[in-house]
C-alpha cells in the first residue's frame, strides 16, 4: 500500500513539475475562473468565500510560511523583459512564443498548486454538506455487522478488501485529477463522496468477526 501511495504521489508531483511546460498560462486562468463561476452559480457568496479563504490558507501554509512562494516570485516567476539571447542577438521569431511560455513556468507551477488547494478545499466542503449521509452510512455499517455477528453470517473478506481497495483507489485518482489543467464538475465531488461512502459501508459491515 505503502508503494502505491508512492506512486500516486510521484504522479501529481509529475503533473505539477511538466503541465506548466505544456499548458499556457491563459489555460490555467481559464479553468481557475471556470471552476469559480461555477461554484457562484451553485452556492450563496458566503460558501464560495469560505472555499476561497480554506484554499489561501491550505496555501498559505504550504509555500508562503516556508517562504517557497516568496523565493520564487522574487529570483525565477520573472516577466521576460528581453527577447535577446545573447547580447544583439535576438530570439528567433519561431521561438518566441516559447520563450514567452518558458518565462510563465513558475507563475504557473503556483497557480496549479492553488487550483490544486482549492479543489481540496471545494471537496472539504462537500463533505461537511454531507455529514449526515456519512454518519448514517457508518451507523448502518456498524449495525449491519453487528447483526452479522448475532446471527452468525458470514462477513465476506473478499467484500471488505475490495471495498478497500476501491475507495484508496478512487481517492487517489481524485487527487490526481485535481492537479490536472481541466475544469471539474461541480457534481465531482458529491459523486466521489457518495462512491465512497457506499464502498465505506460494505467495508464496516464485512469486517471479520476476530477483528
Amino acid at each position: 500500500m505503502t508503494r502505491h501511495g508512492l506512486i500516486w504521489l510521484l504522479a501529481i508531483i509529475l503533473i505539477f513539475l511538466f503541465a506548466p511546460l505544456v499548458v499556457p498560462q491563459k489555460d490555467y486562468e481559464a479553468c481557475v475562473e471556470a471552476e469559480l463561476q461555477a461554484a457562484n452559480s451553485w452556492y450563496d457568496e458566503e460558501a464560495v468565500q469560505s472555499i476561497v479563504d480554506r484554499t489561501n490558507s491550505m496555501y498559505s501554509l504550504m509555500l508562503v510560511k516556508t517562504g517557497i512562494d516568496p523565493m520564487i516570485r522574487k529570483h525565477l516567476a520573472k516577466p521576460l523583459t528581453t527577447k535577446e539571447v545573447a547580447p544583439g542577438v535576438d530570439v528567433p521569431k519561431a521561438l518566441a512564443p516559447y520563450a514567452d511560455h518558458l518565462m510563465e513556468y513558475w507563475g504557473n507551477l503556483l497557480l496549479n498548486i492553488w487550483m490544486f488547494c482549492f479543489r481540496i478545499s471545494h471537496s472539504l466542503a462537500w463533505m461537511a454538506y454531507l455529514t449526515p449521509f456519512i454518519a448514517a452510512i457508518i451507523f448502518d455499517g456498524v449495525m449491519t455487522r453487528k447483526a452479522k455477528l448475532a446471527s452468525f453470517k458470514y462477513t465476506s473478506p473478499t467484500i471488505y478488501n475490495m471495498s478497500w481497495h476501491i475507495i484508496i483507489a478512487i481517492a487517489a485518482m481524485s487527487m490526481v485529477a485535481f492537479a490536472f489543467v481541466t475544469p471539474l464538475s461541480i457534481f465531482f465531488y458529491p459523486l466521489v463522496i457518495t462512491s465512497m461512502g457506499v464502498l465505506l459501508r460494505l467495508l464496516i459491515s464485512n469486517i471479520q468477526h476476530s477483528a
